[in-house]
Order: C-alpha cells, then sequence, then structure tokens
C-alpha cells in the first residue's frame, strides 16, 4: 500500500510541476505578445504623428494659396500624379518617412485616401 501511495504522490507532484511549468510559458508568452502589440501601437503613434503634420502642413498651404489666390477662381486645380511626375513635383520629406512603415500593397490605398482627404480639404 505504501509503494501505491507513494507512486500516486510522484504521479500528483509531476502533474503539478508540469502545470507550473506550463504556467510559466504561458505568462512568458503574453508578455512577449503584449511587448509586441505596445510597440506596434507606439509604431502606428508615430506614424499617426507624422500624417498629422502633413495633413496640417497641407492646410496651411491651401489657406495660403486660398487667401492670395484672385476671387475670380472657384477652386485650386490639383496635378495628377502623371503630372506631378513630368514636373518632378514630390511631396516634402515627412511623407517618405510615412510611406516607408507602410507593406507595398498598402501603398496605393494610402494614396487613393490621401488623395481623397485633400479634394474634401479643398471643398
Amino acid at each position: 500500500m505504501d509503494k501505491n501511495i507513494g507512486e500516486q504522490l510522484n504521479k500528483a507532484y509531476e502533474a503539478f510541476r508540469q502545470a507550473c511549468m506550463d504556467r510559466d510559458s504561458a505568462v512568458k508568452e503574453l508578455q512577449q505578445k503584449t511587448e509586441n502589440y505596445e510597440q506596434r501601437i507606439r509604431e502606428q503613434q508615430e506614424q499617426l504623428s507624422l500624417q498629422q503634420t502633413i495633413i496640417d502642413k497641407l492646410k496651411s498651404q491651401l489657406l495660403l494659396v486660398n487667401s492670395s489666390r484672385d476671387n475670380s477662381y472657384d477652386c485650386v486645380p490639383l496635378l495628377e500624379d502623371s503630372e506631378a511626375r513630368k514636373n518632378n513635383l514630390t511631396l516634402d520629406q515627412p511623407h517618405d518617412k510615412v510611406k516607408s512603415g507602410i507593406p507595398r500593397e498598402k501603398q496605393s490605398k494610402v494614396d487613393i485616401s490621401a488623395k481623397s482627404n485633400i479634394q474634401i480639404l479643398i471643398q
């Protein structure tokens, strides 16, 4: 009987030890994921800050253009991408920094979104 109880205690202890190792592993994995998510959030906040800077700069440029233009014109024409390329026109450096953090397949969506936002600002 004593041998049977000893085996049961050993099995119970081994199960407890394994459960503790599993718990520690899960805690470590959760901490790692939390750190990764926090890092991604910080990076996205930086991108948002850069984009807000670009938006503010574009708004101020738009206000400047609107205040200096003749009253006979109702809108300011926007250059299309092909026209901008022909004239070698580019946006300021912060725009390049924002784009560098965006995967290539998402850049076109961001470009379309930015154009939409600029057109909304003009209206």
